[in-house]
């Protein structure tokens, strides 16, 4: 017997005059760890007026949040591999759970409100009422259906920035387009030497080829699988994977060329009419200052044309692109305070 079981039934034997107290603590250590994130008033609730066995559901409800949980952490703990991201996740997680506690609450308290005609009788049933509260149960159920894997993907991109898309105003965007294409290089050499031994090795026979395909640092397993022709009856890299690959490598290298271009770039500024334009290639933006708050009219086209509200340096600021900088210029009033 688990040590939440025995510290469970020692709180019945403490309790045993109080009959919510000793189902409550029973059911925590048998439906799991974060079962008492539920109450099972609430649970029960949820389901008196749907269900001939109420307690019975109540008892899954809690069992199968708590199991949610549970097998969500064990994912994302695989991706927990130093001690600082396995900090990130538990203070993330936290979070997590709570979101999903107040959400799951919420709909079960809508879902508490709810009747079928079998357990409260046809008789003056409220047919249009519970029409309306269905409409909300279903709202809450799709808000909570929709809450997890958003939040999961959330905790993810934190515990791997990596796989954040590079953004041409990141710090290490340079760094990192010299890393990915440093990565597509090497694939790219291997894929063709992969292909040049299989050639080589054709006349030795398959057990040559797999030999020749290890040394080159590829497992056995993939070796194999490299082997088997697919569907035109080639074997190998595809030789289309290695076109792909070759102009991912190109483009990429243009881009890096223009991500330091603009590093070096100085930022412009230009004090318009209606507010400061700044064009900062070093950080991919375009900033207006505006000396207060814009009408209401402006902040509606800068809001439709990607721009934000930054706080942090006071601006309303967008990506650099082919529309926002014209539009910026325009909205300062640089274009016009420039002319003579």
């Amino acid at each position: 017997m688990s040590n939440g079981i025995v510290n469970a039934f020692c709180a019945v034997m403490s309790e045993r005059d109080n009959p919510s107290v000793l189902r409550e603590e029973l059911g925590n250590a048998l439906a799991g760890p974060y079962a008492s994130d539920i109450p099972y008033s609430l649970a029960y609730a949820a389901h008196a007026g749907t269900s001939f066995s109420p307690e019975r559901r109540a008892e899954q409800v809690r069992a199968g949040y708590s199991q949610e949980l549970e097998i969500l952490y064990a994912e994302l703990l695989k991706h927990a591999d130093t001690l600082e991201k396995l900090v990130t996740l538990t203070e993330e997680f936290g979070r997590l759970r709570a979101g999903y506690r107040q959400r799951y609450t919420r709909y079960l308290s809508s879902q508490s409100r709810t009747f079928s005609t079998m357990i409260a009788g046809p008789s003056n049933f409220p047919v249009r009422q519970m029409e309306k509260r269905n409409r909300v149960v279903d709202a809450r159920r799709t808000e909570l259906l929709e809450f997890l894997p958003r939040a999961k993907d959330a905790i993810l991109k934190k515990l791997h920035p990596e796989w954040r898309p590079i953004m041409s105003g990141d710090d290490n965007a340079v760094e990192r387009l010299e890393d990915k294409i440093a990565k597509a290089e090497a694939l790219q050499a291997r894929m063709k030497a992969v292909n040049a031994a299989i050639r080589k090795y054709r006349k030795a026979g398959a057990d040559a080829q797999v030999r020749a395909i290890v040394e080159l640092g590829l497992s056995e397993g993939t070796a194999l699988e490299l082997l088997k022709p697919d569907y035109c009856g080639r074997i190998g890299f595809p030789s289309y994977e290695i076109t792909n690959n070759n102009a991912n490598i190109k483009r990429m290298k243009e881009r890096l060329e223009r991500v330091g271009a603009n590093k070096a770039a100085e930022a412009v500024e230009i004090q318009g009419e209606h507010a400061r334009f700044e064009d900062c290639p070093a950080d991919n933006r375009v900033r207006l200052f505006f000396q207060g708050k814009p009408a209401e009219e402006v902040r509606s086209k800068l809001k439709h044309s990607g721009f934000r509200w930054s706080p942090t340096i006071g601006a309303w600021q967008a990506y650099r692109n082919w529309r926002t900088i014209p539009l910026a210029k325009e909205l300062a009033g640089a274009e016009t305070s420039g002319r003579g």
